[in-house]
C-alpha cells in the first residue's frame, strides 16, 4: 500500500477517535448528571443535662447555653457510652462502687440518654449503661471504666462529693478543697520522676561530650 494513503487512512481514523471519544464518555457514565440525593438532616443535639444522686435534694440542670463549660465537660464524660461495647456485664460489689449518680441527656427538655456514673469507685470511676434507654432505642447493657477526669467534672457541674478538688477557676459546688493524699502522692511521684530525667540529660550530654573528645583526638593524631 503507498505510504501517503497509509498515512492519510491514519489521520482519518485519529480524528474519528477524538469526536467519539466524548460520546463515549457520556454513554459510559450515564448517572454522572442524576442529581444527588439531599442528606437528610442532622439530628438535634444534646443541649441539656440533669445529674441525680447522693447529696443533691434535687436534680442538677446544667444547660448548654447558660453554663457552656460544664456542660460540654460533662458531656465528654458520658457521650462515648452511647456507642461502645461495655468491658462487663457483671456489676462490681456495691462497697466498691461508691455513691451512685444518674446523668440524663436531654434534646429541647426530652430526655434521650441515660446513664449511672460512680466518680468514687475503688480503683477509678466507673460508669453503667441501662438496656432500658428513655429513646427506646435498643441497646446492650453494659459497665465501662470511667475517665479519671469524671469527679472533677462533676465536682465543678456542682455535685458535692468530698475529697475531690477543683481547678483554680472552676465553679461548682462552693469552692475546691485541698488535694487528697493520693493526689499530694502523684504529684510527688511526678516531681522525683523529672528530677532523674533531668540527671540523665546531664548525663547523657556528658558522655556525648566526652565520646566527641575522643574521636577529635583519634582524628588528629591520625
Amino acid at each position: 500500500m503507498d505510504r501517503n494513503v497509509t498515512r492519510r487512512l491514519f489521520l482519518h481514523g485519529a480524528v474519528l477517535a477524538v469526536l467519539a471519544a466524548p460520546v463515549a464518555v457520556g454513554l459510559a457514565t450515564p448517572a454522572a448528571a442524576a442529581p444527588a440525593a439531599a442528606p437528610s438532616a442532622a439530628p438535634n443535639p444534646v443541649n441539656s443535662m440533669t445529674i441525680a444522686g447522693v447529696g443533691l435534694t434535687e436534680p442538677l440542670t446544667i444547660d448548654a447555653t447558660d453554663n457552656q463549660r460544664e456542660f460540654e465537660a460533662m458531656l465528654s464524660e458520658v457521650d462515648w457510652l452511647a456507642v461502645r461495647p461495655g468491658v462487663s456485664v457483671k456489676s462490681p460489689t456495691a462497697e466498691k462502687l461508691g455513691p451512685k449518680y444518674t446523668v440524663t441527656l436531654l434534646v429541647d427538655g426530652v430526655a434521650k440518654q441515660q446513664y449511672d456514673l460512680y466518680p468514687l469507685a475503688t480503683g477509678g470511676p466507673r460508669a453503667y449503661r441501662s438496656d432500658k434507654q428513655p429513646d427506646k432505642r435498643k441497646v446492650a447493657a453494659g459497665w465501662f471504666y470511667g475517665r479519671f477526669t469524671m469527679p472533677t467534672a462533676m465536682r465543678a457541674a456542682g455535685v458535692p462529693l468530698t475529697g475531690v478538688s477543683l481547678p483554680p477557676g472552676a465553679g461548682g459546688g462552693g469552692g475546691g478543697t485541698g488535694a487528697t493524699e493520693q493526689e499530694q502522692d502523684i504529684s510527688s511521684m511526678f516531681g522525683e520522676w523529672r528530677g532523674v530525667v533531668a540527671l540523665n540529660g546531664v548525663v547523657a550530654l556528658l558522655i556525648a561530650a566526652g565520646l566527641f573528645g575522643i574521636a577529635f583526638g583519634i582524628r588528629r593524631k591520625i
